[in-house]
């Protein structure tokens, strides 16, 4: 019996792996809006929502993991019955399926690549704004600790440093 033959009998279905890569691309459009949210926590400094949307976006994560196993065991599964090698690429795996089967695999398959490039250019942004802020942030600081210095001693990276209080008194009475 030929891959062909037992893709037509029913023994080897796409739609399990289907229904695997439609749910990751749905998490992905959440994790893309929680991120787009994220930047814009960053932008009004608003610390309890990007506290709550980094927390949410970890279960996502951890629910995108999940599915990925998921796909990758189901991918496996799907290569044995069709008699080609377990780690096939989806590609070679839908290129074996009925014409049907295969342009809705490929199709999900494709808006899925575009959800994870879209997401990881939205994260990159993301990151671009987090590291200016914590530089914006950090010059904050240091005009504060350079205002506050009283003795303006400078370190050896070359910015004023807080040395220790030094707490003293006159006696003006003696």
């Amino acid at each position: 019996m030929s891959a062909t033959s037992s893709v037509r009998m029913g023994r080897a279905n796409p739609a399990r792996l289907i229904e695997i890569l439609e749910a990751s691309r749905a998490l992905q459009a959440e994790l893309l809006a929680s991120i787009r949210a994220r930047r814009e926590a960053i932008r009004t400094a608003n610390f309890t929502e990007l506290t709550r949307l980094e927390r949410s976006e970890q279960e996502l994560t951890l629910r995108l993991h999940q599915l990925d196993t998921a796909r990758a065991a189901e991918a496996a599964q799907l290569a044995a019955r069709l008699a080609i090698p377990a780690k096939s690429p989806l590609g070679e795996i839908a290129a074996r399926f009925p014409e049907a089967d295969r342009a809705r695999l490929d199709a999900v398959r494709s808006g899925l690549r575009t959800a994870i490039e879209e997401t990881a250019r939205e994260t990159s942004v993301l990151r671009q704004a987090s590291e200016r802020l914590s530089a914006h942030m950090a010059g904050v600081m240091q005009a504060v600790n350079s205002a506050l210095a009283h003795a303006k001693v400078y370190s050896r990276g070359g910015v004023i440093a807080m040395g220790p209080n030094v707490v003293s008194s006159l006696d003006i009475k003696s």
